[in-house]
């Protein structure tokens, strides 16, 4: 009996390590699949520039592009308030997820967005920090400064610094943005622009 259960464990020892061997042949399958897909993304070089990029090895080179293009796009509208790029990059459909109190649903909430906050930070600029692409979604972690210069919901403008992040995840159809779904820092923010006070 003791035989058996010595033989049953060194066999199943055995079968673990198999598994484990065969597992590591496919990360390292996978692993050179992903960085393969990296190269071959042709980024549009006069458009906010990805810092750092994760691609789903399941898209080819060209799916992949033609998704990272589009939300290179779409930030530069953020980096710019070009309201043209609205037009080139998102839905007539589209649809804000996490649309906030007061904002027009749609395309017109962006540009209505933009708007805004550019009276008060015009020279806002956005960063793309992460960018992960995952079957037909985006997301991506941004970074946003400028300068207060404009009164902001009755705040005057201070001239100080502006610096917060977001989160966005963008759901692209047909090379458009059709929804998203945002999060952004708005608690330094708002600190920031003199509106909540600093503990």
């Amino acid at each position: 009996m003791k035989k058996t259960m010595t033989s049953m464990a060194i066999l199943c020892g055995i079968v673990i390590l198999m598994t484990a061997c065969s597992g590591t042949k496919t990360t390292a399958s996978a692993t050179k699949t992903y960085e393969q897909s990296q190269t071959d993304i042709q980024l549009l070089q006069d458009l906010p520039q990805p810092k750092s990029m994760t691609i789903d090895p399941s898209l080819t080179p060209k799916e992949a592009t033609a998704i990272v293009q589009v939300a290179q796009h779409f930030y530069a509208f953020w980096n710019t308030g070009n309201e043209e790029l609205i037009s080139q990059t998102v839905a007539p459909s589209f649809i804000d997820n996490t649309l906030p109190k007061g904002r027009p649903q749609g395309p017109e909430g962006l540009k209505f967005a933009s708007r805004g906050f550019r009276h008060a930070v015009p020279d806002l600029q956005c960063t793309i920090e992460d960018l992960l692409v995952v079957g037909d979604k985006v997301t991506a972690r941004l970074a946003f400064t400028g300068t207060h210069q404009g009164e902001f919901m009755g705040s005057k403008p201070t001239g100080k610094p502006v610096q917060f992040f977001a989160i966005d995840i963008l759901h692209i159809k047909d090379g458009k943005v059709v929804e998203d779904w945002h999060l952004e820092d708005n608690l330094t923010l708002m600190q920031q622009l003199g509106v909540v006070p600093v503990n």
